[in-house]
């Protein structure tokens, strides 16, 4: 925090501090929570939202929250000026709220942390922002105040007040408003790290994409430049569309998200990604996909616009349904593997997606098992925003044992026929693959029922020791099986 200087303490009893609220003390935006969190309850209603706006922008956002219930104790809050006007308010000094979001959500939101002497809101005909808000400001706290804002909108309420504030607002907004000599106090824009870009793509997610090369693996060209060119491409356009379903899933999720241990950290849960950062690091990351997806065959492109498709459906509906969930967590999975299929034109035989679908089920319904666990232990009877009770835990893990007990009885049959004769020399030596299988399987939902799952299966493959030890047993079983 930077203090140019500070004049606030010699008018600090008659002088009203007046605070704005999205971008300034939240770390978010009260509309585009409510709208985002409309489009997660009430798809459908959504679509009017178009025709709410025509009425004017604060008949919208009185709308939206009348039909949403939006849990504001969890928003994220900018610590720093609260600390500051904690203290100024300590001093006797009177602080008011002035927010161009809705009166009543704006008073929901700054209740507990009784601050505010004077809640200023949009009324559904009125919306505060700009001179309408300087208007309203100069009427309730008369010529003398001070105000802190954060957006070009806010230009002209710092030409009007005497000391302006700013917090967190762009480079070209400070330079002008610095230009009315009037800045008492700055609280400087926080800088995006590449940490929180990353954080905010789960760049860590990555290595569920290393799936595409798996056609190039099973058909023993993985060797072959063009097939490996291919697949890197596939592999990074593939990585840059999951991202942007990530991000747009965590930007729906966003209150879910608040009450988790963990996820509450996460870039755009916390506020160090604000919601039209991420709006355009996802299309960013689509633009990117598309552009990479060109060099490669048009199946290649369906199957990319295939999980742009079903990844949406999963974060807007298909996640709050009971098994469904599951099941298109494992096409999700799955259509990786079809793509990178697609992208070098080998066929797939129906061997491989049959144990590909069977084992990704188990890993999805091991997610959905650890989630129950967790919730288990903290005395929680419903898995918010999912159709599953913590009384269905034995069930899901049952489900997910039988899928993973699935895929191996699919790899006996495949090493019984016919087919394994064309890739390999040695067939009889692929046995060695079932205990390294069944272990891996095994150890996985040993891990879940224990509650040590913390993690997407997939994640904790990647980052589990003895992962490396079994797929290097399994390459070594699969060399030997293929050469003399």
């Amino acid at each position: 925090m930077e203090a140019l200087y500070d004049r606030s303490e010699s008018y600090s009893k008659t002088c009203p501090l007046v605070v704005d609220l999205d971008g300034t003390l939240l770390r978010s935006d009260l509309v585009l929570e409510s709208a985002l969190r409309l489009i997660r309850q009430r798809p459908s209603h959504a679509l009017l939202m178009p025709l709410w706006l025509l009425r004017g922008r604060a008949y919208l956002k009185q709308r939206l929250f009348r039909l949403i219930h939006l849990d504001v104790s969890r928003l994220p809050l900018h610590e720093a000026l609260l600390s500051w006007l904690r203290d100024e308010k300590a001093r006797g000094r009177r602080l008011v709220l002035a927010t161009a979001s809705d009166h009543e959500q704006a008073c929901s939101a700054v209740h507990s942390l009784r601050l505010f002497d004077t809640v200023l809101g949009s009324d559904g005909r009125r919306n505060l922002k700009g001179r309408q808000k300087l208007e309203r400001i100069v009427e309730v706290c008369g010529e003398e105040f001070d105000y802190a804002g954060n957006s070009r909108a806010d230009l002209a309420i710092w030409r009007a007040c005497q000391g302006a504030v700013l917090v967190n607002a762009p480079r070209g907004v400070e330079r002008s408003a610095r230009r009315a000599g009037n800045v008492v106090r700055v609280f400087p824009r926080p800088v995006i790290g590449f940490r929180d870009i990353l954080g905010a793509m789960r760049g860590y997610q990555w290595v569920k994409n290393l799936l595409l090369f798996v056609p190039a693996i099973t058909s023993h060209t993985i060797f072959d430049v063009p097939v490996a060119g291919k697949t890197a491409l596939a592999f990074f356009a593939f990585a840059l569309c999951a991202s942007a379903g990530y991000i747009l899933n965590d930007l729906l999720d966003l209150e879910e998200d608040r009450r988790h241990k963990t996820k509450k950290n996460r870039a755009l849960a916390s506020g160090r990604v604000s919601i039209g950062a991420g709006f355009l690091l996802a299309f960013l990351c689509l633009t990117a996909s598309a552009s990479i997806a060109r060099f490669l065959p048009i199946a290649f492109a369906i199957a990319l616009t295939t999980y742009i498709a079903v990844s949406f459906s999963y974060s807007v509906f298909l996640k709050r349904l009971l098994v469904v969930d599951v099941l298109a967590l494992a096409v999700l999975y799955t259509l990786r593997v079809v793509a990178g299929g697609f992208a070098t034109g080998i066929v797939l035989s129906p061997w491989l997606l049959s144990f590909a679908f069977f084992l990704f089920l188990s890993l999805a319904f091991a997610k959905r098992a650890a989630d129950l666990v967790q919730h288990r232990q903290d005395n929680q009877r419903i898995l918010p925003g999912r159709g599953y009770l913590t009384t269905d835990l034995d069930t899901v893990s049952i489900a997910g044992m039988c899928g993973g007990f699935l895929s191996a009885l699919v790899l006996t049959l495949y090493i019984n026929s016919e087919s394994v004769q064309l890739l390999y020399r040695r067939p009889g030596l692929l046995w060695g693959l079932q205990p390294i299988l069944l272990y891996y399987l095994t150890r996985l939902w040993v891990i879940c029922r224990r509650g040590e799952l913390t993690e997407d299966p997939i994640e904790y493959t990647a980052r589990e020791p003895s992962t490396y030890c079994a797929a290097s047993l399994a390459i070594v079983v699969m060399l030997a099986a293929t050469f003399d």
